[in-house]
């Protein structure tokens, strides 16, 4: 019990005891894992190596020949195609095939080891770099050996042969006309083939290890110009035919066999060597896992004497601070003079402590300028000086006997303080806000009768989203004061609402008045932005109390914008989120 008691209530322990577990242990396994799959590891290694060798050859070889399949070119010239179709040819088109024979030499770096170029139609006229133009004893149409280019099942013919006790590779495409599609004539190459000699002797496979080729029918007909012994054994041949490339292993496993294929002619590049050779480094590697495992653990056991001493101090240290930060001390700091983890972690703890302090006071401020903005808004709600206005109007419409519009006035009036009440609600919906506007308008149009028309364009879809109570009649009172009353002639208001491109709602109140000035524009917009008060007295208090409250409520990415021409009129559109009510559960938790 106590040495459990020990091992849970230490750190330092627990972080010996994980030392142990995920170190030592695993690296004496991996020592001994190690050890008895080297030989295997070393092995697959030592084939991957081989493998990349033959890959490397056959890559070289295919290289080559895609250099000298350019030359086929030639065979689309404008010259060429005359040559091969015209009965008869001038010296003068000779010249220009031999000319272009020339400067395709000139351009292709490959060329020195193309030693003859030639062109040959069906009927067998020819014109080679070597013998000029002169006729061949058999026309190609009726040699055999041209009969798969005849018919395109092939589209070209590799030929290994010999001049002179060298060995060359012919190489024989044909010539097919972009008109009819069928096959006008033949260009042959004859390509020296030292460079692909010179390619396997350049690849090596251990010390006695051989690399040669074959063709798809199994005929050797390259190797190392040292080593003309004919091919070796090899024991699964057919296997060899069917796979593009890979590695084999006698039964004995005392021989290594990879081969690889030469794309642009399919011949297989084999290499054969002693398996002890390409693995003599099996033993090396397997003395240096030893000492390396043992080093390991000893550095592993010496670390952590060191770890632990450098790292348990600060935790230690971090933990009485955040003990104090949890006892209601804000004040807290903590101090590290490393830059490990634990430093971080410090300096995350500051800052953490940092912005819950920030937060704390943001919250305060947050819910005086919310209490401000509610208290501005109840001011608003009556208006003494619009009462008393509305009031001596209906006392100056009963003296004047017009009694319908006393009772158009008064059911107006009654409309619009019974919803500015609407029971201490703060939410409302849009429609009835719209209607709440609607009671003002009829009053205001009933004292501005011959200066102000209203007009709604209200997409329907929006009336049951909820809206923030005396949220509009602001902005039209200050549509009217500021913009259409210093105005002279006719008034207009018009209202739309309706859905933005990013869902949200969207309402404009649009009037035809004096418009506001640039300097006092950028003012009003900067205020706004700021959530300053506008100056001048009472003017814009009407914008800045509705700005507040939505921006309070929903954020700063919605609230008002104010756009104005002088002279001509004003803009100000509303943008508010469509789940109103949504939003209203979140700031009373706030």
């Amino acid at each position: 019990m106590k040495l459990k008691k020990w091992l849970v209530s230490s750190l330092r322990t627990k972080l010996l005891v994980m030392f142990i577990l995920l170190t030592v242990i695993p690296l004496i396994i991996i020592g001994m894992v190690s050890y008895i799959k080297s030989i295997h590891i070393i092995s697959h290694n030592a084939r991957t190596s081989a493998q990349l060798q033959a890959n490397q050859a056959s890559q070289a070889i295919n290289v080559i020949f895609e250099d000298v399949q350019r030359f086929t070119e030639i065979g689309n010239q404008e010259s060429t195609v005359q040559f091969l179709l015209s009965p008869e040819n001038t010296n003068e088109d000779a010249k220009n095939i031999l000319n272009m024979f020339a400067f395709y030499r000139e351009i292709y770096p490959y060329s020195e080891n193309i030693r003859n170029i030639k062109i040959f139609n069906l009927d067998g006229r020819v014109i080679s770099e070597r013998d000029g133009v002169h006729q061949l004893e058999k026309s190609p149409k009726n040699d055999p050996e041209y009969t798969n280019l005849l018919q395109r099942e092939e589209h070209s013919m590799i030929v290994p042969t010999t001049i002179n006790d060298t060995p060359v590779i012919s190489i024989t495409n044909s010539v097919i006309s972009e008109i009819t599609g069928e096959v006008i004539g033949f260009i042959n190459m004859v390509v020296d083939a030292t460079a692909i000699e010179q390619i396997l002797n350049q690849t090596s496979l251990g010390d006695s290890g051989i690399f040669f080729i074959e063709t798809e029918l199994g005929e050797s007909i390259f190797f190392p110009t040292e080593n003309k012994k004919g091919r070796a054994f090899i024991a699964n041949r057919e296997l060899i035919r069917k796979r593009k490339s890979g590695v084999i292993m006698n039964q004995s496993g005392t021989t290594v066999t990879v081969f690889d294929t030469v794309a642009s002619t399919g011949w297989k590049v084999i290499g054969q060597a002693p398996v002890k050779e390409i693995m003599s480094e099996s033993n090396e590697i397997r003395t240096l896992i030893f000492v390396t495992v043992a080093c390991s653990i000893i550095f592993t056991i010496t670390l952590y004497y060191f770890i632990s001493l450098r790292l348990i101090r600060p935790i230690r240290h971090l933990k009485e601070k955040m003990k104090h930060a949890s006892d209601g001390d804000l004040d807290v700091k903590v101090y590290s003079e490393s830059v490990d983890e634990i430093a971080d972690l410090s300096n995350s703890f500051n800052i953490m402590i940092s912005k819950i302090k920030s937060l704390l006071k943001q919250s305060v401020e947050e819910q005086k300028q919310l209490t401000n903005a509610e208290f501005r808004a109840l001011q608003n709600q009556i208006n003494p000086h619009f009462l008393y206005n509305t009031l001596d109007n209906i006392i100056w419409m009963v003296e004047s006997k017009k009694s319908n519009e006393v009772i158009e006035m008064t059911t107006a009036l009654s409309r619009f303080f019974r919803i500015t009440l609407s029971g201490g609600k703060d939410w409302i919906t849009i429609e009835d806000e719209l209607e709440h506007i609607r009671s003002y308008l009829v009053i205001q149009k009933i004292r501005y009768r011959d200066i102000l028309d209203v007009s709604f364009h209200i997409n329907e879809e929006i009336l049951s989203h909820k809206i923030l109570k005396l949220t509009l009649q602001p902005l039209i009172e200050n549509a009217i004061y500021h913009g259409i009353k210093n105005q002279r002639g006719k008034g207009l208001i018009i209202i739309k609402g309706d859905f933005n491109f990013d869902g949200n709602i969207r309402i404009e109140i649009i009037d035809n008045g004096k418009g506001i000035k640039e300097e006092r524009l950028l003012e009003i917009q900067e205020r706004l932005a700021r959530g300053l008060p506008m100056r001048g007295g009472n003017s814009g208090i009407g914008m800045y109390n509705v700005q507040q409250r939505i921006q309070l409520f929903f954020g700063k990415q919605y609230g008002l914008a104010v756009n104005s021409q002088y002279g001509e009129g004003t803009i100000i559109t509303l943008t508010i989120p469509t789940e109103g009510e949504t939003n209203e559960k979140s700031i009373s938790v706030r």
